[in-house]
């Protein structure tokens, strides 16, 4: 007759209706079935790897298993069908500037005409630009169009070269806009240009003022 400390507690065994998952932790008598089974460190690895989206590690050493290319490329197709999903409903850069609301709203009313930006500097405002905006985002990007941009800065005073130089200078590429000096006191002067499409940063944005 088995005494009754000898009989299987069913408690502590994973195969069993009754398995307790907290007193196996604690419990003496918890056998793992499989030994060489990986570790994990949580749920969330586990479920990772069960669907092939994760490395596997198995045991202590770090082995290289199943990356689940196929799951991670099936990933990719769904992300690419949402974009393109996205694009076809009208959901873009372009529907986003018609149905913005607040002050951004009034950028896309300035797209109709011509318009001033003004530019700020390290220590203040630099100078402004006189462009057609062709497209902004939530960030303040702006995409211009014919640009005239005037702009103040310090005047670089050098020494002069003496004798003839052994290097000659590159020529200096026509496609470059060309800057004219407008005004010059000595210390500062006041240059414009002219350039077709212009690039500028949100954070280099201060005021648009919308020229009638």
């Amino acid at each position: 007759m088995e005494n009754a400390g000898d009989s299987p507690d069913e408690s502590v065994d994973p195969t069993s209706e009754l398995f307790d998952p907290l007193k196996a932790l604690y419990s003496d008598k918890t056998k793992v079935p499989v030994k060489k089974a990986p570790v994990y460190d949580n749920i969330t690895k586990f479920e990772s790897v069960l669907k092939g989206i994760a490395p596997t590690w198995i045991g202590d050493g770090r082995k290289k298993g199943n990356r689940g290319s196929a799951a991670v490329k099936k990933v990719k197709e769904e992300e690419e069908e949402k974009e393109y999903d996205a694009f076809k409903s009208g959901r873009n850069v372009l529907s986003r500037m018609a149905n913005t609301i607040g002050p951004l709203q009034l950028i896309y009313t300035c797209m109709e005409t011509k318009s001033r930006i003004y530019t700020r500097s390290a220590r203040g405002i630099r100078g402004f630009i006189e462009a057609y905006v062709a497209a902004f985002d939530k960030h303040w990007n702006l995409a211009l169009e014919d640009c005239y941009e005037t702009w103040t800065r310090k005047v670089k005073r050098k020494a002069p070269i003496l004798g003839i130089p052994s290097v000659k200078s590159e020529e200096v590429n026509e496609n470059v806009p060309k800057m004219i000096v407008k005004t010059s006191n000595g210390k500062t002067e006041t240059l414009e240009r002219h350039v077709p499409q212009m690039m500028l940063r949100g954070e280099q944005v201060v005021m648009i003022v919308k020229i009638n």
